[in-house]
């Protein structure tokens, strides 16, 4: 399987685990309107991106733009909870602590799918000299 497909893959099971941990998490503390939509954003952008590489074999524009667009959500939210639980700013330290591992395995995750996206191997290449044609 190449790596345009597993990165697929790994973004429709992210897609899924990423909508109940939002929906968690907004029944927890609540966000102002505009913030709640960027993880659904990105849910789309991937779901978009990995159903046209499983079904039509697409270059992965829309997968990219996804993981791509998590990464820089995950970016910010880590080091955001993290700055916060580590000078201990706000009423609830747990959870800064809790939100930095999760967060931060979602960076981690975000970031390795991004990767498989762009990996493209090389061509393989054999010991064979192309045969010329002489006139």
């Amino acid at each position: 399987m190449d790596t345009l497909k597993v990165s697929a893959w790994l973004a429709l099971v992210l897609s899924v685990v990423g909508v109940f941990a939002k929906v968690a998490r907004y029944m927890r503390q609540h966000e102002w309107w505009p913030f709640f939509l960027y993880d659904y954003i990105a849910v789309v952008l991937l779901v978009i991106g990995a159903l046209m590489v499983l079904r039509s074999g697409a270059g992965g524009r829309w997968l990219a733009a996804g993981w791509g667009f998590g990464v820089a959500m995950s970016y910010g939210s880590f080091f955001d909870h993290l700055h916060n639980w580590t000078n201990g700013i706000g009423t609830d330290l747990s959870f800064e602590r809790t939100m930095s591992y999760s967060v931060g395995v979602l960076l981690v995750i975000n970031i390795i799918g991004l990767a498989l996206t762009l990996w493209r191997p090389s061509p393989v290449k054999s010991g064979a000299k192309p045969v010329q044609v002489q006139s």
